[in-house]
C-alpha cells in the first residue's frame, strides 16, 4: 500500500522506539540516535518533520514543521503522531522498511536466505524480505504478528485506546 501523505519524520535522541515504530509502519524515518552526522539536524534536509521531546531541539528546528511529543510511552507517542497528521490505518505500509537503516525492503525467494537464517526459521517460514543496503533479513513471526496488533491498535475508538 502506498500512502497518501509521503510524510517523512526526524526523531530527536531522546525517541529512539518511536521512530522504529513509524518505521515499522512504514513511515521513512531517521533517528538522530542512529546518526553519526556531526549536524544531524542540518543534515536531515527541510522536508522532514522534526519529532522531540526536548527544547533545544525544538527551539533549533522552531523554523521547520516539527512536533513536540507529550507523552513518555513510545505507543502513545505513535497515537500522537497519527492523531497530528489526521494519518489513518490505511496510509500505513506495514513492514516496508529496514529497522536498523530506514531503506524500503524487498521480498526474496526464499531459496536465497538459506544459510542466512537459523535453520529452523528457513525450515518454518516460507516468506522472506531483505534490506538491500544493510543485508539485514525480516520473516512474519510472532513479533510481526503483535507488531501488527498494536499498529491496528492505534486506529480504535477512543474508548479502547490502549495500544
Amino acid at each position: 500500500m502506498v500512502m497518501k501523505h509521503p510524510l517523512r519524520f526526524a526523531t530527536d535522541a531522546s525517541l529512539g522506539k518511536l521512530g522504529r515504530h513509524l518505521r515499522t509502519a512504514g513511515f521513512d524515518t531517521r533517528c538522530a540516535h542512529q546518526s553519526r552526522e556531526a549536524d544531524f539536524w542540518n543534515a536531515i534536509g527541510a522536508t522532514r518533520i522534526v519529532l522531540t521531546r526536548a527544547a533545544a531541539v525544538r527551539k533549533l528546528c522552531q523554523k521547520r514543521r516539527h512536533l513536540f511529543i507529550q507523552d513518555n510511552d513510545p505507543w502513545r507517542q505513535m497515537q500522537q503522531v497519527m492523531q497530528e497528521f489526521k494519518i489513518d490505518a490505511a496510509e500505513l505500509a506495514p513492514f516496508s522498511r529496514c529497522l536498523a537503516c530506514n531503506r524500503r525492503i524487498s521480498k526474496v525467494a526464499r531459496q536465497t536466505v538459506r544459510g542466512r537464517v537459523p535453520d529452523y526459521v528457513w525450515q518454518r517460514h516460507s516468506s522472506f524480505q531483505v534490506c538491500d543496503c544493510c543485508g539485514r533479513i525480516y520473516w512474519p513471526g510472532s513479533h510481526r504478528q503483535r507488531m501488527a496488533q498494536r499498529l491496528a491498535n492505534l486506529f480504535q475508538t477512543e474508548g479502547n485506546n490502549q495500544p
